[in-house]
């Protein structure tokens, strides 16, 4: 055990020796709390907007102004004719028009979030104002406009738990799968170095004709990747906290934001941290073991990072199963995410810990008769 720290401690050395290792490590991390705060005041000011300009080629009775005024306070109407409001539109005077002649005609760029939500708020417009046309053709006709048009009711009953919302958990989610992604993109850079660059440099030889095992090189080394994943991930946490809590305090979309921070779950993310550390650092090991040159090694490990961005794609399709669990590397951004804003089930938390320990292990017995053989050096 004395000569695994001692290669630990030596590989650290060079690590913390080398200013682009060194900026990945204290660096990186640092990507987390900008991507919250920014993206955090992003969201804020795609949902709280200072209104909209509508033209219409038409005088508005007071009866539409009201319709659209319970849809949309802030958005203001500006009459004009047809080639006057093509003009305005084209310099961005106002941000939609409608001309009406036989039926009505809505100009909007649906390809921007503006736009978008200026189609859903005319949409809902011309439905409220074809439902008040209906009234009045009921009522003349002799009908009780209320048993025909609302003969379904309906009221909604939101689940979601305080504190969560598409946004938040979006946000939060976001941020837990780029910490596993820094975690693994520390791993991939660090075992390059101390794997490939030593075969390369022809250092790991010399290293070999020491009193040491292979066993014991390769566990101090694994040591040394693992310790710089922890500070990696250390870094990307403290500094998240106060990211999130900047978010909370300042925007109105955030306010009720709440993460799962009791004393088990921080205990419980802090083992996750451990476990895909070791995993990601013994998976480096055995790739960049495989490599003859620095770059092929690189080439190699890079493939870890796409993995570790599976539950983003999986959060935005709302995918869930219990083979997410068990899929190395990127269950540890799904089991993070049941841990701060889901609710943590044991048996996925076991299902996580199992495959990963497996994974962990089975790679490692490999990686140690791996590097037993000459071919290892070469």
């Amino acid at each position: 055990m004395n000569k695994v720290l001692i290669t630990c401690k030596k590989e650290l050395r060079a690590i913390f020796r080398d200013k682009k290792f060194v900026s990945i490590i204290f660096l990186l991390p640092l990507i987390i709390p900008f991507f919250i705060i920014g993206m955090g005041f992003l969201y804020e000011n795609m949902d709280s907007t200072d209104g909209y300009k509508i033209g219409v080629n038409y005088i508005l009775s007071d009866a539409e102004k009201e319709i659209f005024k319970t849809i949309s306070e802030n958005t203001e109407f500006v009459e004009k004719n047809n080639d006057e409001l093509k003009n305005l539109y084209d310099e961005g005077e106002i941000d939609a028009y409608i001309l009406r002649d036989e039926s009505y005609e809505l100009y909007v760029d649906t390809s921007s979030t503006k736009g978008m939500t200026i189609s859903g708020l005319i949409g809902g417009y011309f439905d409220a104002l074809n439902k008040e046309y209906a009234k009045g053709f009921l009522t003349e006709k002799g009908y009780d406009p209320e048993k025909v048009l609302n003969v379904i009711q309906y009221e909604l009953k939101d689940q979601a738990k305080e504190g969560t919302s598409f946004f938040t958990n979006f946000l939060i989610s976001f941020a837990l799968v780029y910490l596993v992604m820094i975690i693994t993109v520390t791993a991939m850079n660090t075992s390059t170095d101390i794997i490939a660059g030593e075969k390369e440099r022809g250092t790991f030889e010399t290293l070999l004709t020491f009193p040491i095992t292979s066993n014991e090189i390769i566990g101090g080394k694994l040591m040394a990747i693992v310790v710089s994943c922890i500070i990696s991930s250390f870094i990307g946490i403290s500094t998240s906290i106060p990211a999130f809590a900047i978010v909370k305090n300042n925007t109105e979309m955030f306010k009720t934001m709440h993460l799962n921070t009791s004393v088990v779950n921080i205990l419980l993310a802090l083992v996750v941290v451990v476990l895909v550390s070791c995993m990601v650092g013994v998976i480096s090991i055995f790739l960049c073991g495989k490599a003859k040159t620095f770059k092929e090694a690189q080439s190699k490990v890079s493939a870890l990072s796409f993995i570790s961005m599976v539950p983003m794609f999986t959060s935005i399709m709302e995918v869930s199963s219990s083979v997410l669990y068990m899929i190395p590397i990127a269950n540890a951004g799904v089991i993070l995410n049941d841990l701060f804003i889901g609710e943590i089930n044991m048996n996925n938390m076991l299902l996580f810990a199992i495959s990963s320990i497996v994974v962990t292990v089975v790679v490692t017995i490999y990686v140690s008769r791996q590097y037993k053989d000459e071919k290892a050096l070469f």
